[in-house]
């Protein structure tokens, strides 16, 4: 019987439950979405490495001490000739390829190198069992003089068989013929990579770093071996120093460290859609709140008949149980409608992200209805739990006022919240170090929800505030729409906490945002003396030391300082170091020693004295470790300088010098050259000197000082501006919050509203009214939100100054911004309840119960 109720009780109010249906749907979809794209890309990505890696069976390398991030390393040691040579003729072994690949860039008809990092050569190789190129047009490459590029390049370059094609390799600009287009196995999209194909003997001499070498060796088993049993056999007959990994194997740990990264970005997104769904939970307890305040008549009928409080709360619940399953099942529609969206995008604009055909994994199936549905029935249960509590004889009564008990409890329970939050959050004015900002956090988050069990106090007074231009300038209609957001206290705080919600993370993520970047500026104003900069394409293509010496032979130079990240193991855990010339390195950065010097031996360090003071290490100390290529080396610390914390390691916190580096890393190459200008020498002058300089290097980009500080803070820009697309899910859904709020409040103001037009008031001030009741009560959200995550932000800040976050920047117009375009949301939020009110009939109004 009340699971028939429940279905009619949907069937009824099908209009009002809709819009709360919305909110379930928009955070189901995007978390449905982000984990079938994110299923989708992890099966493309996977086909595409085995198409690379079809054909070979063992893979023999430099045998590397430790793993580290992807693309955070320069190439690995290259693999001498002679290693081919010893398991060639192995039992088992059908082929062996040497493989030559590094760096090559092809530069498009309008001079430009083109496409972005990897842009990788290699050698041309398409034998069928043990490669997967395959020709589209023209031959592979048989001269020094030749090349071939894959499909995807050809089509975006425009280059055809027969045309003359720049090439950027590490020691210059080199021109060739273009033999050929190839693909790989069936397909022309191999990610965003550009690859362009050599002629074997001209890719191991223009590509390796060092004479008679390769980058790994490729092995083709004999019919009835397997990978494992060859991987065995060639293991044994290796010299030390390199490893061999069955090709499988060698798959496998391109696929996983791709997917790694991926998985990163899923569960960043999973965090805001988890954020939209805490929003939708406000739009559903303050929905079914309404619609239970306006049915009491009808709930207490049925507890006349005979239903019991529990079959109350059932009825109610069964009604939220529907609202999710619907939803739900929508939102998993949508979220796959999303995929095939990003999908079509990434393939529209050549984003070179591969992608199939889409994959629905029972993850998302899974996790869509346990969050739609959970969700729904948690923010309806209050709701439900309050319905059933009430006596019939007064739940006759239109509605039910709450009682003051109720708002004490809250005071006291709120500003005793709010107040230990304080108390977190005073560390971070006070403390240092990890430990104050954890607890700054901590109490961040438990002041954030002391202020929403306080909103319903604190409404009253705030939405007075914010409507008094209202009432000021518009007369009946603003003063009306201002009294009417302060009617019901807990409605205008329920409502505005949705977007308080968002408002606070976007406010203050874009404080913490802007102070990072305003501290890095400073430091770098203050503790960086290169006037300009050059860097590396990308990690696994350093620049030609021959770059360094022509910048520091450029007239207007004072020095050019090389450098690069080199990682070890030192005292048994793995370290980054700048590699370079000490002492340059030293005033590079304007560090001060505060023992030992710069003239520093084999294996021998500079370190920060954070970590010295962190690890209990001094002057002179020796520490056994290795380096990547696995040669073991027993460090010894040559000096100590003064601590420079930034918060985005702008300062090095270990200095190697260049020459233990190059021992055992990929010869005579370097990652950034950093260039201090002559004194008195003219800086226009000075900078187009280096740009004639430059010139060989398509590749590489000058940067001046201003461009050094975008270099390091557009990270946070981007990072800002993902949170606030992010974000804008969560905004959405207390948008609808509002409009949701506002069609219920109408019904439930049927008779008013025909009462003020009986009296005189035009459609026109109805939906005036209306808008300015929207305003007041979305710019409450959004003053609440940006208050309170400008002071969480500033907690962050203070505690974080330790660590190197020593400005606080606050954006002013951008959150002046923030404020407006919630304004704007509640004018658009309005438009619908709006618009409904005025077309009333006047007396079908007056003569409703409502």
């Amino acid at each position: 019987m009340m699971a028939k109720l429940a279905l009619r009780g949907l069937a009824a109010h099908k209009l009002r439950l809709g819009l709360t249906s919305l909110a379930v749907i928009l955070s189901v979809g995007f978390v449905s979405g982000t984990m079938i794209l994110s299923a989708t890309m992890d099966k493309s990505i996977g086909g595409v490495f085995a198409e690379i890696g079809e054909g070979t069976d063992t893979v023999v390398r430099t045998k590397q001490a430790f793993a580290t991030e992807l693309g955070t390393d320069a190439p690995d040691k290259p693999v001498p000739s002679s290693v081919l040579d010893s398991v060639r003729d192995l039992p088992g072994v059908e082929k062996a390829r040497g493989v030559a690949n590094g760096y090559a860039a092809p530069v498009d008809k309008s001079g430009k190198v083109f496409g972005s990092p990897p842009q990788t050569g290699v050698d041309w190789n398409d034998d069928a069992d043990v490669s997967p190129m395959s020709l589209k047009e023209g031959r592979g490459p048989r001269t020094a003089g030749e090349v071939a590029i894959d499909a995807r390049t050809a089509k975006k370059t425009g280059y055809e068989v027969g045309d003359k094609i720049k090439i950027v390799l590490g020691d210059g600009t080199r021109t060739f013929t273009l033999a050929g287009v190839f693909r790989y196995g069936e397909s022309e999209d191999l990610s965003s990579t550009v690859v362009t194909a050599f002629e074997p003997e001209t890719a191991q001499r223009l590509l390796m770093e060092r004479p008679d070498s390769y980058r790994e060796i490729d092995l083709h088993a004999e019919d009835g071996v397997s990978q494992s049993e060859l991987t065995e056999t060639v293991t044994k007959a290796l010299p030390g120093g390199y490893e061999a990994i069955t090709g499988q194997k060698a798959i496998d740990e391109k696929t996983e460290a791709v997917k790694d990264i991926l998985g990163l970005l899923q569960n960043f997104v999973l965090v805001f859609a988890g954020v939209a769904v805490f929003v939708g939970s406000f739009i559903i307890f303050n929905t079914f709140s309404m619609l239970v305040a306006q049915r009491m008549r009808e709930l207490a009928l049925l507890r006349a008949v005979g239903a019991s409080r529990s079959q109350v709360t059932l009825m109610v619940m069964g009604e939220a149980l529907g609202i999710g399953f619907v939803g739900s099942t929508l939102g998993l529609a949508l979220g796959g409608g999303l995929g095939l969206g990003l999908r079509w995008l990434f393939s529209t604009l050549d984003l070179g992200i591969p992608a199939s055909q889409l994959t629905f994994p029972v993850s998302a199936v899974v996790w869509s209805y346990a969050v739609g549905m959970l969700v729904t029935l948690v923010g309806a249960y209050l709701p439900a739990r309050r319905a059933s509590k009430v006596a019939p004889v007064a739940a006759m009564r239109t509605e039910l006022a709450p009682t003051d008990r109720s708002l004490k409890f809250r005071a006291v329970a709120g500003t005793a919240t709010m107040a230990a939050g304080a108390v977190g959050m005073a560390v971070g004015f006070t403390g240092t170090g990890t430990a104050a900002l954890t607890l700054a956090g901590g109490g961040a988050g438990v002041f954030f929800i002391g202020i929403t069990t306080l909103s319903p106090i604190i409404s009253k007074p705030v939405t007075r505030a914010l409507g008094w231009p209202f009432a000021r300038l518009f007369g009946a209609t603003g003063r009306i729409g201002r009294e009417n957001a302060q009617r019901n206290p807990r409605r205008t705080a329920a409502t505005a906490s949705a977007l308080m919600i968002g408002l606070t993370l976007i406010s203050g993520v874009s404080v913490i945002a802007s102070s990072m970047i305003a501290s890095t500026n400073k430091q770098i104003d203050s503790g960086l003396t290169s006037d300009y900069r050059v860097d590396a394409p990308s990690s696994q293509s350093p620049l030609s030391a021959d770059v360094q010496r022509a910048l520091a032979r450029t007239p207007g130079v004072e020095e050019a300082v090389a450098s690069q990240d080199a990682r070890f193991r030192l005292d048994g855990k793995v370290s980054k170091a700048a590699a370079g010339d000490p002492a340059q390195l030293v005033k590079l950065y304007k560090l001060k020693l505060e023992s030992g010097d710069t003239a520093l031996g084999r294996d021998e360090l500079l370190i920060s004295h954070q970590t010295a003071v962190d690890q209990g290490w001094q002057t002179g100390d020796r520490l056994e470790g290795e380096y990547q290529d696995g040669s073991p080396a027993t460090f010894r610390i040559g000096g100590i300088y003064t601590d420079v914390k930034t918060v985005l390691e702008t300062v090095p916190t270990l200095i190697l010098g260049m020459n233990s580096y190059r021992e055992h890393y990929s010869a005579d190459q370097i990652g950034t050259v950093d260039i201090i200008k002559s004194p008195g020498a003219d800086a226009a002058a000075t900078e187009k000197a280096l740009e004639t300089t430059l010139q060989p290097w398509p590749n590489v980009d000058l940067k001046n000082r201003d461009a050094i500080k975008k270099q390091y803070t557009s990270s946070i820009d981007l990072l800002l501006r993902m949170v606030l697309v992010l974000l804008a899910l969560s905004i959405t859904i207390a948008a609808l919050g509002i409009l949701n709020t506002l069609a219920l409040s109408v019904v439930e103001r049927t008779r008013e509203i025909g009462l003020l037009r009986a009296i005189g008031m035009q459609r026109r001030q109805v939906r005036q009214m209306i808008r300015y009741e929207s305003v007041v009560i979305s710019t409450f959200g959004a003053v609440l939100g940006l208050a309170v995550g400008v002071v969480l932000a500033w907690s962050i800040q203070n505690a974080a100054a330790a660590e190197g976050m020593k400005v606080l920047s606050i954006p002013v117009a951008q959150l002046g911004l923030y404020v407006l375009t919630a304004a704007l949301i509640g004018v658009v939020a309005a438009l619908w309840p709006a618009r409904r009110a005025s077309n009333m009939d006047v007396l079908d109004a007056i003569a409703t119960n409502e």
